[in-house]
């Protein structure tokens, strides 16, 4: 598959299979016992094997909340930078997700969703990792992973040291999930700010655009046609579609935000390069034409559900848009659910708006009203210390060999690490950088620096699996200081 404005495609798998994974990692007995088919994608056409039987590294991907198949597809920087290293490629299938179903289509039932976790999920790596590194003779192993993907390869570095040597967390917004980061408003202040860079009067259309859908919908059934007809909408608005009506708004501003890439893609969305400027740029052209801010909302979002190219006539909001416990989108389909599961058992993604610092409506979504809705939808409460308590996700001062990337136009950065921990757990920011675009391949259009983060990458990857921890002259006088403390 070819990623759109990529100078190199991505090569098919030279080989899918499945891997007879252990269900339940943490108990004994029965269930324990039990196993399901977790899927692998593997790429050997970079991997170097030598007469001697010394072999490359393994480059792994953990994989994240969806199908294998779209981070295979869109993470060529793996592709791009496994010939110099002579590595092989290996993709993990996430349980849970695509098509790792344990329980098939039955997963998604109350009943059979305890057994999804990130802590259960990380196991799954390790079980896969450990296959590899026994039946191949591998020595050195370099997880990469994005956003949540990049949450896991971080966790696999601290949990399993002695399988993973290096990491790559793009994106990964590790002390937000351990609410040490700043304000969670921050996540929609950033979205606010990328539209405002575009052209400072994006940000006013919008708040004047929600501000008039408020209006018409408060002023009763007699302006729902006029709602109805700006947004598309296949079915006619009522009042109980208003909060859904919100939330697809503003689901799909933030999302052109995350994914605002200099050329075309598909990852998330059909969208055209720099999508946040063509959204802007639609909503200026809709003022020029109507002086309707409710309508220029209305068609920029319109152009994250429709596509660069689409050809839908009007939009079905529910199909399109899933309210869940994450603010910032579940997703569509099953994964919605067990993403959703997720954020109402482990992770923290409440994530307010104020219309103060940003364009959005004003929401407050905080932890008790997150662990209202999960009682009622699931039965659970969140547990809002369980990745610092896990994964020490809020220090990693002893921690090592981990790469935390950060585009500064993904929303997602304010919850990220972005300065040095030490000489082994290193920040790179990406001025013009979006969501994880450094996993991205090589594309031509590509901004100065995420080129200039990936060359950092591949130097601090090639200099830890040369010089490993116990070489390090740091490591050798914190190791003596503690001998003398």
């Amino acid at each position: 598959v070819l990623l759109s404005g990529s100078l190199a495609a991505i090569p098919e798998p030279t080989k899918k299979w499945t891997f007879s994974q252990t269900l339940d990692h943490f108990t004994y007995g029965e269930v324990s016992a039990q196993t399901f088919d977790q899927r692998v994608f593997e790429y050997d056409k970079f991997w170097s094997r030598s007469d001697d039987g010394s072999v490359g590294p393994l480059f792994v991907y953990t994989g994240n909340e969806g199908p294998l198949e779209s981070f295979y597809q869109n993470t060529g920087f793996v592709f791009d930078t496994a010939p110099q290293f002579g590595a092989l490629i290996v993709f993990i299938e996430h349980r849970y997700y695509g098509e790792s179903l344990p329980f098939g289509q039955e997963s998604f039932e109350p009943k059979f969703l305890r057994f999804l976790s990130s802590m259960q999920a990380t196991s799954d790596f390790a079980q896969v990792i450990n296959f590899y590194k026994t039946h191949y003779n591998i020595t050195k192993v370099v997880s990469f992973g994005g956003s949540y993907g990049g949450m896991l390869t971080a966790w696999m570095r601290i949990r399993y040291p002695q399988l993973v040597d290096i990491a790559l967390a793009a994106s990964s917004p590790l002390p937000m999930m351990a609410k040490t980061a700043k304000p969670k408003q921050a996540f929609f202040q950033i979205v606010t700010n990328d539209f405002a860079m575009s052209n400072e009067q994006c940000p006013t259309i919008v708040r004047n655009g929600f501000t008039k859908l408020y209006r018409l919908y408060h002023e009763g059934s007699s302006s729902f046609d006029q709602i109805t007809n700006s947004f598309k909408l296949c079915s006619p608005f009522n009042e109980s579609q208003f909060d859904h009506l919100v939330g697809w708004v503003r689901n799909a501003m933030l999302t052109m935000a995350m994914v605002d890439y200099p050329y075309s893609a598909e990852f998330l969305g059909s969208l055209p390069a720099w999508p946040v400027d063509a959204a802007c740029k639609i909503m200026l052209n809709e003022m020029t034409k109507s002086n309707d801010p409710m309508k220029a909302i209305a068609e920029a979002a319109g152009l994250f559900y429709n596509g660069t190219n689409g050809q839908k006539k009007c939009f079905k909001i529910y199909d399109e848009f899933i309210e869940c416990a994450d603010l910032t989108g579940c997703g569509t389909g099953v994964e919605a659910i067990a993403w959703d599961w997720q954020c109402c058992t482990e992770f923290q993604l409440a994530t307010p708006s104020n219309n103060v610092t940003d364009m959005f409506p004003p929401l407050e979504w905080n932890d008790e009203i997150v662990g209202k809705y999960c009682k009622e939808k699931y039965g659970v409460s969140p547990d809002p210390v369980r990745v610092s308590r896990e994964y020490w996700s809020a220090d990693f001062e002893t921690a090592s060999n981990i790469i935390f990337s950060n585009g500064l136009l993904d929303p997602w950065h304010a919850g990220g690490v972005l300065e040095d921990v030490n000489r082994r757990v290193k920040a790179i920011l990406i001025e013009d950088g979006a969501h994880h675009l450094d996993l991205r391949g090589r594309d031509k259009k590509d901004p100065e620096s995420v080129i200039t983060a990936r060359k950092e990458e591949v130097s601090l990857i090639m200099t830890w699996l040369r010089n490993p921890i116990k070489n390090d002259q740091h490591y050798d006088s914190l190791e003596e200081k503690l001998m003398n403390f």
